[in-house]
This record gives structure tokens, sequence and C-alpha cells, in this order.
């Protein structure tokens, strides 16, 4: 019997999220998750994500997964103790934080939500009326919360389905018709901006580890709500997702919108048997996690451990029923013919032959991922130069207006230079920003337009330079990258960057194995 690769992941963080609960009967923080709140206080406020690891662990309990020989009402008691932490963390307004006080977070409320709502499905044929309506109850000023307020600050699709799958499971319990409204009205938002080319917006483009779990939201959706029709965009999703699952078993990476090379394998999974595409993306990235070859489960940071294990956990169970085995094919990257792929819309241009595969994004002034069949990735990420003032900048920022031409097998980018708006937060910028939680967060208008400016500056800047670099690519094999970049005089071109990021962004940058070396 095939291992469930899923199931080892899931086995072995189950130690390290099992302790992070503070289990304390006595202690006013009794079920909260945040470490760094309950235990070494530290910060002033409990990240809410934390509490989701519920709807996982049930999953497990569920489908007979669970490792420990945990008595029955130890286990129930443990889930009772996540839905309480949860109202511990619930504002008066019905909403949740991750990042500071008063953030009153939409996509962090609809995760928890979903997540608790999750859990109380795949339990409810074993707890009692009285549970149930207590956790209802807790869920119940999260969804009302979801349903009036609305994340404003960026379009960011992951978010929004995140809700969608939130509000859907929370109609299905209690027949709500807000509820089924507010859904229907975030996933049409959704799919009026996903492009013609299958992917969903998150932030200014296409993001492929982002939307592998957007992914994961909308097929909960597509399973809750058939009738919603969401099989066609679906499908159209893993047809332009599956093109970036590369040669080395990685997957993603700096030519996304938002840089990430993570993969969630549930919603993938869980339309294997509807989707061809789909099926051969998750046949090809379950080789890839037994190896690390991608971004798994062990390398999350613990702000994005719980929706990854929970994902985990989705796959471990939709891998333990598997009956038979889908049709396969082979991926994008997998084949030994000649072709060349062009997205307009993502900016994205895929260029195969039979020893490589090379991923561009000219929105993003030429980055690129090349990948050679016999030796390691290469990785461009940019240019990057230094003003007379110190401040760096590079081309790597998204930008539509940047110059394409393709010359037989030439590729030319101009992008203009934009500063590099990654910061560390000092003494003074904390105190600040603890002084607005305080006070101005407390109004939603006020908080939501500090979110726009902090994600203009951080982001999305837009400010350019009077500076702009010429970047040709000669597709092959034998790939070969030349930059001509007239610096002004104070001006200074910093060689050899690496894989760097121009943004702040915080999913980016998680190990895999191929960052120890060749690891063809």
């Amino acid at each position: 019997m095939v291992a469930n690769i899923y199931l080892k992941e899931v086995q072995q963080n189950l130690p390290r999220l099992l302790a992070l609960m503070d289990t304390d009967r006595t202690s006013r923080s009794y079920g909260v998750g945040d470490r760094y709140y309950w235990a070494w206080g530290l910060i002033d406020f409990g990240n809410a994500t934390f509490q989701g690891v519920a709807h996982g662990m049930a999953r497990l309990w569920r489908s007979g997964l669970w490792p420990y020989p945990a008595p029955k009402e130890q286990f129930f008691e443990r889930i009772d103790a996540l839905f309480s932490g949860a109202e511990v963390l619930t504002r008066s307004d019905g909403s949740l934080e991750e990042a500071f006080p008063n953030e009153g977070s939409y996509c962090v409320t609809a995760l928890v939500a979903f997540d608790l709502l999750c859990a109380l499905d795949q339990l409810d044929a074993e707890i009692d009326e009285n549970r149930r309506r207590r956790w209802r109850k807790i869920i119940q000023p999260m969804i009302g919360y979801l349903i009036k307020a609305d994340e404003t600050h960026a379009l960011i699709s992951n978010h929004l389905a995140t809700a969608v799958a939130a509000l859907v499971r929370w109609h299905r319990l209690t027949a709500d018709s807000a509820s089924e409204r507010k859904a229907s009205q975030l996933l049409d938002e959704i799919l009026k901006h996903q492009s013609d080319e299958g992917w969903f917006r998150e932030y200014e483009g296409a993001d492929p580890g982002y939307q592998s779990l957007c992914t994961y939201y909308l097929a909960d959706v597509h399973q809750q709500r058939p009738d919603w029709s969401l099989l066609t965009p679906l499908k159209k999703s893993f047809e332009f997702l599956w093109h970036f699952a590369h040669p080395d078993g990685s997957f993603g990476g700096l030519y996304g919108s938002r840089n990430t090379r993570f993969y969630y394998p549930a919603g993938v999974l869980a339309l294997a048997q509807e989707s061809l595409h789909a099926a051969s993306l998750a046949n090809f990235m379950a080789s890839s996690i037994s190896q690390q070859r991608v971004v798994t489960l062990s390398t999350m940071d613990e702000p994005n451990l719980i929706p990854m294990f929970n994902a985990y956990c989705w796959a471990a169970q939709l891998e333990n029923e598997r009956v038979g085995d889908a049709e396969v094919t082979l991926l994008p990257s997998q084949t030994t013919e000649s072709f060349r792929s062009h997205f307009p819309d993502a900016g994205i241009w895929i260029d195969a032959g039979p020893e490589h595969y090379t991923v561009i994004n000219t929105h993003k002034g030429g980055v690129v991922a090349h990948f050679p069949k016999s030796t390691s990735a290469m990785i461009d990420a940019g240019v990057v130069i230094r003003n007379p003032k110190g401040q760096q900048g590079s081309t790597q920022a998204f930008n539509l207006q940047n110059i394409v031409k393709l010359e037989g097998d030439t590729l030319i980018i101009e992008a203009k230079f934009v500063p590099m708006p990654k910061r560390l937060t000092n003494p003074l910028q904390f105190i600040v920003l603890r002084l607005f939680c305080m006070t101005f967060f407390r109004f939603r208008i006020l908080r939501e337009w500090t979110k726009q400016a902090l994600v203009y500056l951080l982001i999305s800047p837009s400010k350019q330079w009077p500076v702009k670099n010429k970047r040709r690519i000669n597709f092959g094999h034998r790939l070969v990258i030349s930059d001509e970049s007239p610096l002004p005089a104070g001006y200074v071109r910093l060689e050899n960057p690496g894989d760097f990021v121009s943004i702040h962004m915080a999913s980016q940058g998680y190990w895999q194995v191929q960052d120890e070396g060749d690891a063809t």
C-alpha cells in the first residue's frame, strides 16, 4: 500500500500544533492557541488563526486518522477549548485579528469561522445538543461581521473565497438568507476578476501559490453548492495552474504577484475526479511533497501553519478514502515537446523544449525561472540599483505599462525602476501603531483607510525613478539574459542581488530542498 504522504506531514507536525494551545482551565486565555500572547506575553492581542486548527483535528478524528489513543471526551474537550479560545478573542463587532489589536481582519474572521464550521460539521453526529448550540453561538458573531463588513484595501481572491466558504457553510447550517446573499455577492466579485486565462486575482495579478489556496476554499464551496456551477471556472483555474509545477518539483515563485512557492494540495485533490488537469497536478505534486521539492507543511511558520495544516488534513482524508486512481496525463513541464505559451493578462511567457522549461513574467520586469532538465534551476529576480540617498530600487515591481517585444527567440522588456519598500519596523513606529490601534482603529473607515495606505507603501508602490532597464532574454536550453541600465550620476547597480523580493510579502521565501544546492 502506498504511504499517505499528506498524513505523514500531518503526523510530523501535530505535536507542535497541540503544544500551541493554553490547556490551563484556570487561565483567562484557556483554549487560545497563540503562545506569543498567552504563554510568552510578548504581544498584547491574540492571533485568532490558531483557533482554526479545530478543523484539521476534527477531520482526523472523523476519518479515523487521529494518531493518539485519546479518550473521546478528552478529544472533544480539546476542540471545545479551541471554540472557547475563539470566543475570548472575538471583538464586540464579531471580528478577529492577526496582525494588530482592533485589526478587524476580514480574512482571519472568515478563516476561523470557516474552520470552526467545518469542525462542527465533522463532529456533529458525536456531540450533544448543548455543545452544538454553544459552538453555533460562538461562530454567529463572526458570520455577522462577514455579512456587514467588506475587505477594501485590495482585491485578494483567496481572502474572499475564504469568506464565501464560511458563509455558504453557515447558510447550509442555519438557512440564513443574508449569509447566502453575501456569499453570492463575494463569489461574483471573485469570478468577475477571474482572468479569461484562468487565474484568480491576488493584488495586481496571478500568483500560483495563493491560487492553490483560493482553490482549496472554492472546492469546498463547489461541494456545498454544486448548483452554483463553479466547476467551469475551477477547471479554467486548473488549466492555468498546472503550468507552474516545474520539472524539479517546485511550484510557483518570484514570477507570481505575491512571490509565493507553496502549494495547498486539498482543493486540487478534491476535484481530481472532475478535472484531468487537477488530477495530473495532484499526482505530480504528491511526489514533490514526499521529496520536499516544494514548500510543505513542515516548512510553514506559525502565522501560515493552520490553514496549511487543515489543507493537509483534508488531503490526507481524501487520500485515505480514495477508491481507484483518476486519469492523469503529463504536465506541460513534463513533456518533451517544444512549445511557447503566452498569458498576456498575467504577463507570463512559458518557453519549453526537450531539455528546458522557462517561466517569465514581463509585468515584473522580466523575472525569470529557468529549469534546464539536467542541471539545477536558474532564478533571475531582476536588476537592483541604489540611488544617491542609499535607497534601493528594482525592476521587479508589478507594472502593466512595461514595454514588451518578441523578436524571434528573444524577448525584450523595458521596465522602470521602482523603490523597494521593504523595511523593518522601529520602536517609534510600533508605539504610533499601538496608539492608532487603541483609538482610530476602533472606527472601521479609518482602519480600512490605513490598510489601503499600508498596501500602497509596502506592496503596490507606484513611484518610479528616472531610470529604466532593457532586458533581453534569449530563449532556449542555454538561456541568456542581458540587461542595459544607463545610470545617472550617483546611481550604482548591485551585482548578484540573488533571489530577492522587492516588496513586503510575509508568505514568500519558505524553504524547499532545492535551496540546498543541486537537487536534480
